[in-house]
């Protein structure tokens, strides 16, 4: 779970940058940069997420999201 909670942060962090920098007009060169590598920073928060994350106990006719208790109203085969 830390490898998790490291993997969100690193890609949140680097979002809150690249952002900062282009709206300070820094160097076009290292936002370009920043530009280029950012999928390789989501592509691994992904994996990790994939990876380390657990999986849900409900599945998706259960619930329709996990964090909220509402139970969906599935009906079995309409005759």
């Amino acid at each position: 779970m830390k490898k998790l909670i490291i993997a969100i942060a690193i890609a949140t962090i680097y979002l809150i940058i690249f952002q900062w920098l282009i709206q300070l007009n820094s160097d076009i060169a290292i936002t370009l940069s920043m530009f280029l590598f950012a999928p390789a920073v989501i592509i691994y928060m992904v994996y990790a997420v994939l990876k380390y994350g657990k999986p849900s106990k409900y599945t998706f006719d259960e619930r329709f999201y996990d964090d909220w208790d509402y139970t969906r109203n599935v009906k079995d085969s309409v005759s």
